[in-house]
């Protein structure tokens, strides 16, 4: 009956102990994802502050229609430089357009293929995120913006189950705007519009479930470790408690087993028997739990019609059975 407490004591410790380091792996990945997704957001979103602030700044010089085909090779050539960017930092397309949303120059040949008198407004630069350029002082640089184009992810299912907690995950594009004024008056002659994503997210994902796995694996082993420990002081109490009686003698002093019954004679023995064990000598011995025996007095018959064997067996007690029951 005490192995199966302690095993059963042992199974609860570790399945305590597994639940604990299972919370706290899966917390701590949680935690580690979040602030790691938003560093790299933010210096995401930095990049692009100083890639489009520095666009802005050599394009001011290069609107005439001569140079406008410079600019043309320019962000062409920076969108397939940044289309193997490790970070995961890609440029998907960068435009210039004036305010009635004609493009001037974009790295996306399908806006610039016709001569730039034959071009029509593009109703996509027309939109409120690409129109709100138009308000943007000089240097000032916009806020970076969703355009919301989803990603399902159906390749991935890792991707799939992460994503939930990480909702900007499946919204890749960001648009970021800027207003390009003229080199000397204070006047704004076109808008910068510059489409982006912010990382590698998948790479970002499958470091961070490597991380929680290894993570996840150590504390097992620690809460393992623990179990095993709590398991042992648990014995170690148990076998102290059982050991000692309350008033500090020690346990084997008493028989382990008493015999389960036992022949006792009355006549010589008086009251209930109790087992005890002679310290002295191995074998066990009757004592009385009633110190002072009870006096009785036994009538004696007016005629002795019987033999003196049958009342020497009428004066004796008879020989019976005694269960122990203490």
């Amino acid at each position: 009956m005490q192995i199966f407490k302690h095993i059963l004591f042992f199974i609860l410790a570790l399945l305590v102990c597994e639940g604990i380091a299972a919370g706290a792996s899966a917390w701590s990945f949680l935690e580690s994802s979040l602030a790691s997704f938003e560093q790299i957001k933010n210096l995401s979103d930095q990049r692009a502050r100083d890639t489009i602030g520095a666009i802005s700044k050599s394009s001011e010089g290069k609107l005439s229609k001569d140079r406008l085909e410079d600019l043309n090779f320019a962000f062409t050539r920076l969108v397939k430089v940044t289309s193997g960017d490790k970070e995961g930092f890609i440029i998907s397309e960068i435009s210039m357009t004036d305010d009635s949303g004609v493009v001037l120059a974009s790295s996306n040949e399908d806006y610039v293929s016709d001569p730039r008198v034959k071009r029509k407004p593009e109703p996509k630069f027309l939109s409120t995120n690409y129109t709100a350029a138009h308000h943007l002082r000089k240097w000032q640089i916009g806020t970076p913006i969703l355009l919301g184009d989803k990603n399902t992810f159906q390749n991935d299912k890792l991707m799939q189950i992460v994503s939930p907690y990480f909702p900007e995950i499946s919204e890749p594009s960001v648009l970021l705007s800027m207003a390009v004024y003229h080199p000397e008056k204070l006047e704004r002659v076109a808008s910068l519009h510059m489409k982006y994503e912010r990382g590698n997210f998948a790479h970002f994902v499958k470091i961070q479930t490597e991380l929680f796995w290894w993570t996840l694996q150590n504390n097992t082993i620690i809460a393992l470790i623990c179990a095993l420990v709590l398991g042992f002081a648990h014995l170690l109490i148990k076998s102290v408690r059982t050991s000692f009686t309350q008033d500090g003698r020690y346990i084997a002093e008493h028989p382990s087993a008493p015999p389960l019954w036992e022949k006792v004679d009355f006549a010589q023995t008086q009251g209930p028997i109790r087992w005890r064990e002679n310290v002295s000598s191995s074998s066990p011995s009757y004592q009385s739990q009633n110190p002072a025996p009870v006096e009785r007095s036994i009538p004696v018959p007016p005629v002795a019609s019987s033999s003196p064997a049958q009342a020497v067996n009428r004066e004796k007690a008879e020989i019976i059975d005694a269960i122990y029951l203490g």
